[in-house]
């Protein structure tokens, strides 16, 4: 694999082949301090797949990756969203960064199931009217529900839940046959701070961005995870899909959310449809995007593909500062690095099986690396600028 050589050039040539052609076939952690060369090497190697003509989908928490050429990038709240009807109620909430209570919770829960049935089995707008509505009929409305109905509009969640809190009268006027008969106007004041909270969230201009829930005539936004299907199905012809999460940057806890999410759709998408061609998936700096509590870990997106992505073609690409900054149960999936400076004794200890040493790191150059592939003694490589930073018109 000759073309290979371009991305990585290696002090013993004779190993460039077996060493660079293994590279490419395993999960890839690339460490280094800030400084060290580990954006390069990230966009070297994009360049690298695309000669190779290797699917790749680079999620972007910064917008950073921007620059990279023969990209097809989609900008969350630019040209995508993220349907609101993905998300469970607890996601929904961590990503609006709302704490609230199981009764509300639930009432929450409803909400969206009503909104469901208003806006797909009845098509109309504004909320669902749950007074005086007869029991058998909203059962009914409910079990037209199905897995394509999943869509809701998310800026009328703050009226619907308060149709949530229609109750029956409380003295002989009472109708158990209705979903109710009067406002439980005590039970809204009582909740009216939380409902209120989780309203302006939703009004801001990210999430409104987020959910595209303004009206935009004349431009197209595709939804992400359908962007994903396509691209996941179809192998792309020397080109990188970017997935541009930017919008988030500023709100930590649902950026990461959000990320896990993608990656656990990625995941499941695979899943239904093997079609066979391998697919790298890059992350930038992805101690960011990992839960502060480790036993929570199972459930991460990135966690998930790293470690069931192998028998899929699913190869994940991690950067990250220091390798410390990974759970070491995550470290553990990956037997292939490229180890960019450490200073560290501690972070170098941290990668079992390398063979390098503190002092070797330490005294490693920008663009410089080792090249640690399982069961191989590790390789001194210096990372090749990709042809189009250098301006290389012919490439």
């Amino acid at each position: 694999m000759q073309e290979a050589l371009d991305f990585l050039t290696l002090t013993d040539r004779s190993a460039s082949d077996r060493l660079v052609n293994a590279m490419f076939s395993h999960h890839l952690l690339i460490v280094g301090q800030t400084g060290s060369g580990k954006t390069t090497t990230t966009l070297s190697l994009l360049g690298q797949l695309q000669q190779l003509n290797q699917t790749a989908i680079i999620f972007d928490p910064t917008g950073e990756y921007a620059k990279l050429p023969n990209a097809i990038t989609y900008r969350l709240g630019d040209n995508c969203y993220l349907e609101a009807g993905k998300l469970t109620v607890d996601q929904l909430l961590t990503v609006l960064q709302v704490q609230i209570d199981r009764p509300l919770r639930t009432k929450l829960q409803q909400a969206v199931i009503d909104l469901q049935i208003q806006h797909n089995i009845k098509n109309e707008q504004g909320p669902y009217r749950r007074l005086n509505c007869p029991l058998v009929a909203h059962q009914r409305d409910e079990e037209g529900l199905a897995a394509w109905a999943s869509d809701f509009p998310v800026q009328d969640l703050l009226t619907q839940v308060i149709e949530e809190f229609v109750v029956p009268f409380t003295d002989n006027r009472a109708n158990y046959t209705l979903l109710g008969q009067q406002y439980d106007r005590a039970g809204i004041n009582h909740y009216w701070p939380l409902l209120t909270a989780i309203h302006d969230q939703l009004a801001s201009p990210t999430f409104r961005a987020l959910f595209d829930t303004d009206k935009h005539a004349g431009t197209m936004k595709s939804e992400l995870n359908f962007i994903l299907k396509m691209f996941l199905h179809q192998r792309s012809q020397h080109r990188t899909l970017v997935v541009d999460l930017s919008l988030l940057k500023e709100h930590e806890e649902s950026q990461r959310l959000v990320l896990s999410l993608l990656l656990k759709e990625v995941l499941r998408l695979r899943l239904r449809d093997s079609t066979g061609f391998p697919v790298n998936v890059i992350i930038d700096e992805a101690h960011r995007y990992l839960p502060q509590d480790e036993q929570c870990l199972a459930d991460n997106g990135i966690f998930q593909l790293v470690r069931e992505g192998r028998k899929l073609a699913l190869k994940m690409i991690l950067t990250t500062q220091s390798p410390l900054d990974l759970p070491a149960r995550l470290r553990s999936q990956f037997g292939d690095l490229l180890v960019h400076r450490l200073l560290d004794q501690e972070e170098v200890v941290s990668l079992p099986g390398t063979g390098l040493t503190q002092q070797e790191t330490a005294q490693l150059p920008v663009g410089q690396a080792e090249l640690c592939i399982l069961g191989e003694a590790p390789a001194l490589v210096k990372v090749n600028l990709p042809a189009w930073w250098r301006g290389d018109k012919n490439e």
